[in-house]
């Protein structure tokens, strides 16, 4: 399997030294998916990671920002909110170079796909306790980022009657979501998530409550902890939403191998058990997003 592995990296990088496209990588993907979880199966994951990343290919991947800021974790963790705006505000480059071309693919395929439809789903949900609360609706996003969901709220609605609060553990986005949103109410809470389990509350009685990314990088026993006490602050009618990629997530290879970049992979049934031994006998609601790789748990107060 490790020659079959080798052999899937160098026919990739023939294909785009001869005829560079992003189908090419949309293959690379597909294929490396597959070894992925048989690495991972077998227990070679850490040199699946090493021969993705001595061959050859891997300098040209890299050519590829987003593959770049990924792999160097320059704020000491892949998937950080500058990453994750190279899919929000996507910029074509005006030379189709194999970086650009690389590019291209990861930040528009299947897993990028689940990016964007995350980003309106949350703005839909932040719309609709806008819409249902008589006076300012209160939201807190946990790990926050940069918040771009507000950029389909501003286009969905006149209305800014919100309070919200980011919480997040880098200062520079949180920073940023200010500067971007001036017209919203935004506190900032410059905290790593283990400041919530100290007993401090961010804030109580809230509308809604979401973590858009976090728990793709948490143990089980973290997040039933997390989900404990993000449920007790919310208010009457309130929600709590969850989300994380599914092991069958299309571009898993290729984020590990290529990008360095690991994640907690759980489908349906591992949040509903999750959310069972967290809130039990809580009212909540699972599905899967559109592009299908990511699941979802929304919990009612």
């Amino acid at each position: 399997m490790r020659q079959r592995l080798e052999a899937i990296l160098s026919e990739a990088l023939a294909q785009l030294l001869e005829a560079p496209s992003v189908h090419v990588i949309e293959l690379l993907g597909y294929k490396l998916a597959k070894s992925f979880d048989q690495a991972k199966g077998e227990g070679w994951l850490k040199e699946f990671r090493a021969i993705c990343q001595a061959h050859p290919l891997s300098k040209i991947v890299l050519e590829d920002p987003y593959s770049r800021r990924a792999f160097e974790k320059p704020r000491g963790y892949a998937g950080d909110a500058i990453m994750l705006d190279y899919i929000y505000k996507p910029a074509k480059s005006d030379r189709p170079s194999l970086g650009a071309i690389i590019h291209e693919a990861t930040t528009g395929l299947s897993t990028a796909k689940s990016i964007l439809w995350r980003r309106d789903y949350l703005s839909r949900q932040i719309c609709v306790v806008m819409n249902r609360c008589a006076q300012a609706a209160r939201v807190l996003s946990v790990a926050s980022g940069h918040m771009r969901e507000l950029d389909a709220v501003t286009a969905s609605t006149n209305c800014r009657e919100i309070e919200i609060w980011a919480f997040d553990q880098d200062k520079a986005s949180l920073d940023e979501c200010v500067r971007s949103y001036p017209e919203f109410l935004i506190r900032k809470i410059n905290q790593s998530i283990s400041h919530l389990f100290k007993g401090e509350t961010p804030a109580e009685n809230l509308d809604l409550i979401y973590t858009a990314g976090l728990c793709d990088y948490l143990t089980d026993r973290t997040l039933v902890a997390l989900l404990r006490k993000l449920h007790s602050c919310l208010g009457p009618s309130g929600l709590l939403v969850i989300s994380n990629f599914t092991p069958d997530s299309d571009g898993r290879g290729f984020m590990e191998g290529m990008m360095d970049w690991s994640l907690v992979y759980r489908d349906e049934s591992n949040l509903v058990r999750i959310a069972e031994e967290a809130l039990p006998g809580a009212v909540r609601e699972v599905f899967r997003d559109e592009p299908g790789n990511v699941a979802y748990v929304e919990v009612a107060k």
